[in-house]
């Protein structure tokens, strides 16, 4: 599975979410995780409609196809929980 976050070097919510991804480190290992910033990666961000709360998580299944979103800050656990989990 793929997952990709939005976030932006603006928003104190995304860089609290950096670092709890951070800790996350082994379980984030297992999937494919892109981190685009909102304001710099522009194109690759435009497929996707995010709204103004931040960050957003996305996840994809093997097919490219939307399984789930998650917008907002998380907790570690929480990440664990609604993100990365099968």
């Amino acid at each position: 599975m793929k997952v990709v976050m939005i976030s932006a070097t603006w928003c104190p919510a995304c860089l609290i979410v950096h670092k709890r991804l951070r800790e996350l480190k082994e379980l984030t290992a297992r999937y494919s995780l892109e981190i685009l910033d909102l304001d710099f990666d522009e194109e690759k961000v435009a497929p996707y409609t995010v709204g103004k709360t931040l960050p957003v998580f996305i996840v994809l299944d093997e097919e490219g196809k939307e399984i789930r979103r998650i917008v907002g800050e998380r907790t570690a656990l929480e990440l664990k929980e609604e993100v990365f989990h099968d």
